[in-house]
């Protein structure tokens, strides 16, 4: 069977960084417009049962005498394919080509492509464990456009890429495969305002992006429902809660009639917010977790999201989606607030936001982070009580009973004040979405009750070896590296 035959395949999804991209095209398109060039390059992968997701790690870059320059097609030279084959082995990632056809040409496979991809999906898996190969072409038009078509195997199991995600510092761009290519969702009424200052273009984008919000109560209730009103049509939400009464007081979309079958028969948290998104947009696709992102059921879901918004103030979210963000190349935005006060007066409601993107600090590079908490988060309610016991006869003893168990404050939360945090994080996505704004920092931070708002904001770099300048885009591949996982005593996620 010919290997541009039809098949039965699952989709594609590429994510790779700016930076990346950049050296790619230049690359590729150094000989043009005629002659073709092209480069092996190291990926991480993550499938899922409806897709799979391939992370560009790096380029590796032929090097003199590595193609031949001779012929204007693409010839890899045998020390080439050698080297390579080698890296993989000893990175423990996957290997795949990106060549270029002359402009204005089809970036479909020729049956030259189709015998080198006969011959290096055999040879490459054979170094090392990782078995996934892909292939991808790029084109580029008189007009600077750029068209690609892209191919993979694992085994048995054939893929056809249908999308590329670039992430950039101040901008997420997502691009259809030439084989893929559909028309636009048409545009929204209610969109008009939002096309007069960005522009249709960003409207546009709005409509195909896909956000993931983990955490859909008080701030992620309102960052779904403002997205939801500028256009984003494609949400996956993940929240393991039923609704309560009390978060009625700050949850969007909740109302008393959700209780009229009392409290044990109320919705989904994830559920209602779905309800308010198809309130507004009746089009849009809304896949709804329960769960928690640090399980395999919400992760398989969110590594295809553009932008992750994690809402939940909770220092393992935090972490895992720190750590999303490095290991499958995926941006994230970071919320939570706090109140201060003294002497029965509230002297500070304090927002903090903080962006996570591949290449930057993560949350324990900015400390952001208290691996008590974390881990107390995580623990059964039995483990809970058992170390309170301890810590008792510790301190009956005279010891220390910190090195048993600590207590930690409750942190509440009130609605006008998540409101507005999540309607700032909303507003922030929007800019990355669409590449029309960006925040003023990585990291800031607001007191609505202080002179100047209290505001702080700053930049910073990364730990000098952390996993997270390490691990930069090795998915599935750094699961050893992982920093958290989720306890066994969990309930087991469920699609809704």
């Amino acid at each position: 069977m010919a290997l541009n035959q039809k098949v039965t395949h699952k989709p594609a999804l590429v994510r790779v960084t700016g930076q990346v991209r950049q050296r790619l095209e230049d690359l590729l398109f150094s000989r043009y417009p005629a002659q073709e060039w092209g480069t092996f390059f190291l990926f991480g992968t993550h499938e899922a049962a409806d897709q799979i997701v391939i992370t560009i790690v790096d380029l590796l870059e032929p090097a003199d005498g590595d193609l031949d320059s001779s012929t204007a097609i693409v010839r890899f030279n045998e020390c080439y394919s050698l080297r390579v084959a080698l890296e993989k082995q000893k990175r423990g990632l996957s290997v795949g080509v990106m060549h270029s056809h002359p402009q204005d040409y089809q970036v479909f496979p020729s049956r030259l492509d189709d015998d080198m991809d006969f011959y290096f999906k055999d040879y490459f898996p054979a170094f090392g464990k990782e078995s996934t190969y892909f292939s991808l072409i790029f084109s580029k038009t008189v007009n600077g456009n750029i068209l690609f078509s892209g191919r993979g195997w694992n085994q048995d199991r054939r893929f056809q890429v249908a999308q590329i995600l670039t992430v950039q510092s101040h901008r997420i761009s997502r691009e259809i495969a030439s084989s893929k290519l559909v028309n636009a969702p048409p545009p929204h009424d209610f969109q008009t305002r939002l096309k007069e200052l960005y522009g249709e273009e960003a409207a546009a984008r709005l409509r195909t992006a896909c956000v993931a919000i983990s955490g859909v109560s008080g701030t992620g209730s309102p960052a779904a429902h403002a997205l939801a009103r500028a256009g984003v049509e494609t949400f996956i939400l993940v929240d393991p809660q039923r609704l309560e009464k009390s978060n009625v007081e700050r949850m969007h979309g909740s109302y008393q009639t959700h209780f009229e079958r009392g409290v044990e028969g109320a919705p989904y948290k994830a559920e209602v917010v779905r309800d308010l998104i198809k309130a507004i947009n009746p089009r849009a696709r809304v896949t709804c977790v329960v769960g928690n992102v640090l399980q395999p059921l919400a992760r398989d879901q969110v590594v295809g999201a553009d932008l992750i918004l994690c809402c939940t103030d909770t220092n393992h979210s935090r972490t895992a989606i720190s750590e999303l963000s490095y290991r499958y190349l995926i941006p994230a935005i970071d919320v939570g607030v706090s109140f201060e006060s003294k002497n029965g007066l509230v002297t500070g409601e304090i927002a903090r936001v903080t962006l996570y993107s591949p290449g930057g600090p993560c949350a324990y590079c900015l400390g952001l982070v208290d691996s008590w908490r974390a881990t107390v988060e995580l623990m059964p309610e039995e483990e809970k009580e058992r170390r309170r016991l301890e810590a008792r006869s510790a301190e009956a003893r005279g010891d220390q009973p910190n090195g048993y168990w600590r207590e930690l404050p409750e942190l509440p939360t009130v609605g006008h004040f998540t409101s507005l945090a999540g309607a700032l994080v909303a507003s922030y996505a929007i800019g990355w979405l669409t590449g029309k704004f960006a925040p003023p920092h990585q990291y800031l931070e607001m007191n609505i009750l202080a002179k100047d708002f209290g505001y702080v904001g700053f930049d910073a770099s990364a730990r000098a070896g952390c996993y997270c300048q390490n691990l930069i885009g090795h998915a599935d591949q750094a699961a050893h590296a992982s920093l958290i996982s989720p306890p066994s005593h969990w309930p087991e996620a469920l699609l809704r």
